[in-house]
């Protein structure tokens, strides 16, 4: 009954309010505290499906793809995901689901992961269940005459003369569909447009050992569910306020005191206006964050209590320290603008394993009520677990508050005590950003929206001293000044880089030719150099599959596929931070019979440092098993690297790849320069 449908000339819109008329939540074993809060799917938020939908001309599977989002919308109104979660996992098998076959995402949004078969009965086996989102219908288990599907491709579907093509559930993977047979855009991982679910409050993460076991409708619109963890049981109760402006929420879990928590949309800036945990805001509120809802316990702050602030740990697992300050502590000096002014050490560990990247934001809530952003670093790897004194990377770095790249060190203004937070997140999915001068706090934090797999805080304390800044130290008498000694690099200077191309490769730093592959083509082999770093480090790859130029297929007649990875010893791998963008591809749709290439010069000074790839893709991670490495792969050191190409690693057969790696604060030992430079040399 809350579901209503519009159409115009090309789309069919369903509306709701997100919320199903059967039971929701009982039987889920792996709850991240997340609860069916109503949504508005009316106007322009409205679901859509294409009246005419238009066969691609090549099927998009949903394996590893589109985990983002709903991929079709159910004949109730409730729009169906993949089965696949955002990290990968299928939801079913790991107890997220409920007996429906759905759950509530991180905006408290209600949605299946899997076929509501359920819904059968109430349609009746001639009408599907579900459409797809490129307009396809979903039937049952059965045709609408109770016979069993014949003829199934590999997307779950087929054509018959009766319903044209249509797609067909079932009980075991992928449960849905398992593509996409029509024309569908594909826009940050996920079907677009779509409707967006509106979240009052702040995403939680998976509450351990808690049993979902039942949820009940109060009085009006209350409700309240129930779940057990060991011998306890916990509830949670929550109902609109009177002025519809928000909810109030509350918790009890055992013999414990109920606490109750008030959510109302937050008002604020930052170009989207996301709702959450009621707080004055005059910027970009902070992302969805994973973890147990904040006490009610004072910092530093006098006047900022925690509850402005991310969890200590999100999980209690990923854990984000320094080793010169404790948690709540006071800031060293040097770490401040009375000091040096150098960023403060980090270390972390206990990371989600399905983590791809890191971003890191250092802010202050200040007495206006609006957030300042003092550090930025982004698409830090994976395979990264601390950052040095004065240094922030690998990764690329931000703008603070004042414009600036880098660390902005804290310089209070005021008397009192400041806290200062540095929130690292573990995402899901790599960033795609443009150039780093353009990327402050907010723009960071609106783009890990969806991606943080876990979180850790570590807040720290600034007071100036009274009556200002502290008083620079005396400086000892000057000795007179002589000639610096010369100070040459040594090896134990350099790091080691391995290298792995399918086939070929040539690599740059900072502008210098620094390795190629010595073999041209069909072998395959590691290329291990000594290299003498220097930072900020620009990485330019120009990597090309053994394929004829002409046609651009491989021993002949065969289509060959690419494949390119690296390791620095100083932790610098090859993932999907990197850019890609390819230069030449063929046979053009796989044609092998009359084979062809589209090909485009390579732009000039590709490999210089300054090049501009901030409007490259960036490039796609592909297994092992799925590029096939030969045995002197596998001889080598590849730890936390990952094969990395374009979106086609078959059709695409020249490729440029770039990154940049930062350290700030970084100086060479040596302060000699040889006469070696051969700068200059190009492909």
């Amino acid at each position: 009954p809350e579901v209503k449908t519009r159409w115009d000339e090309k789309f069919l819109y369903v509306e709701s309010n997100g919320l199903p008329s059967h039971g929701m939540m009982v039987g889920i074993t792996a709850w991240q505290q997340q609860v069916p809060l109503p949504q508005n799917y009316t106007g322009a938020n409205a679901w859509r499906v294409p009246l005419a939908p238009v066969p691609a001309k090549e099927p998009a599977t949903i394996r590893g793809r589109f985990l983002r989002g709903a991929i079709a919308i159910a004949a109730n109104g409730i729009p169906i995901f993949n089965p696949q979660n955002n990290r990968g996992e299928i939801s079913l098998d790991i107890g997220e689901l409920d007996k429906w076959g759905g759950h509530c995402g991180r905006a408290d949004d209600y949605h299946y992961h899997v076929a509501p078969l359920h819904l059968q009965s109430v349609t009746g086996p001639a009408l599907p269940i579900a459409y797809a989102l490129d307009g396809y219908p979903v039937y049952g288990l059965t045709e609408p005459d109770g016979s069993e599907p014949r003829g199934l491709d590999a997307l779950n579907g087929h054509h018959t003369s009766a319903l044209g093509y249509h797609y067909h559930a079932s009980k075991k993977y992928p449960f849905v569909m398992g593509g996409f047979h029509g024309e569908v855009t594909e826009r940050d991982g996920q079907v677009d447009p779509q409707p967006r679910a509106t979240p009052v409050r702040e995403a939680l993460q998976a509450l351990r050992g808690a049993q979902i076991t039942a949820f009940e409708k109060q009085d009006g619109d209350a409700r309240r569910l129930t779940y057990t963890m060991g011998k306890e049981t916990g509830t949670v109760s929550y109902a609109p306020l009177p002025d519809g402006g928000g909810y109030r929420f509350r918790f009890r879990q055992g013999s414990a005191e109920e606490t109750t928590e008030i959510y109302t949309p937050r008002q604020g800036g930052g170009g989207k206006g996301a709702p959450g945990r009621e707080r004055a805001s005059a910027g970009q509120p902070r992302p969805p964050v994973d973890g147990a809802r904040p006490r009610d316990v004072g910092l530093a702050d006098s006047a900022v209590s925690e509850r402005n602030f991310p969890p200590r740990s999100s999980d209690g697992v990923f854990f984000l320290s320094s080793p010169v300050v404790e948690d709540g502590a006071e800031l060293p000096a040097e770490n401040t603008g009375d000091g040096r002014g150098s960023s403060p050490p980090l270390v972390w560990k206990g990371a989600p394993s399905a983590t791809r990247s890191y971003a890191l934001v250092m802010d202050h809530l200040d007495a206006k009520g609006g957030w300042k952003g003092y550090w930025i670093v982004y698409d830090i790897p994976s395979a990264t677990t601390s950052f040095a004194a004065g240094v922030s990377g690998p990764g690329r770095v931000g703008v603070g508050f004042r414009g600036q790249l880098g660390y902005e060190p804290p310089k209070s203004q005021g008397p009192g005590s400041k806290t200062y937070v540095i929130t690292l997140y573990a995402l899901s999915a790599p960033l795609s950003l443009g150039n780093p001068s353009s990327v402050n706090r907010d723009t960071l934090l609106a783009a890990i929206q969806g991606k943080v797999l876990a979180s850790s805080s570590l807040r720290v304390v600034h007071a100036r001293p009274v009556g200002g800044a502290t008083a620079a130290p005396k400086e000892a008498p000057k000795e007179p000044r002589q000639a610096a000694a010369l100070i040459k690099p040594a090896m134990s200077d350099t790091v080691k880089l391995n290298i792995y191309a399918d086939n070929w490769f040539m690599l740059y730093v900072n502008g210098r030719l620094v390795a190629v592959d010595p073999i041209p083509f069909t072998p395959h082999n590691v290329v291990s150099v000594d290299f003498l770093p220097e930072y900020p480090m620009t990485i330019a790859v120009l990597a090309k599959d053994n394929a004829d130029p002409v046609t651009g297929l491989e021993y002949g007649d065969r289509i060959g596929d690419g494949g390119f990875i690296l390791k620095f010893a100083d932790g610098t791998v090859t993932n999907a931070t990197w850019r890609a963008k390819c230069f030449s591809r063929g046979p053009i749709g796989g044609d092998v019979k009359n084979p062809r290439v589209a090909s485009e010069p390579l732009p000039q000074n590709w490999w210089a440092a300054d090049f501009d790839d901030s409007r490259w893709p960036q490039a796609k991670e592909y297994s092992a098993a799925v590029v096939d490495p030969k045995s002197p792969y596998y001889e080598y050191d590849f730890k936390n690297a990952e094969f990395i190409w374009t979106d086609d690693l078959a059709i695409d057969n020249t490729v440029v790849f770039r990154t940049r790696v930062e350290k700030p604060g970084w100086t060479p030992r040596w302060n000699t320069r040889p006469d070696l430079e051969a700068g200059g040399l190009s492909p």
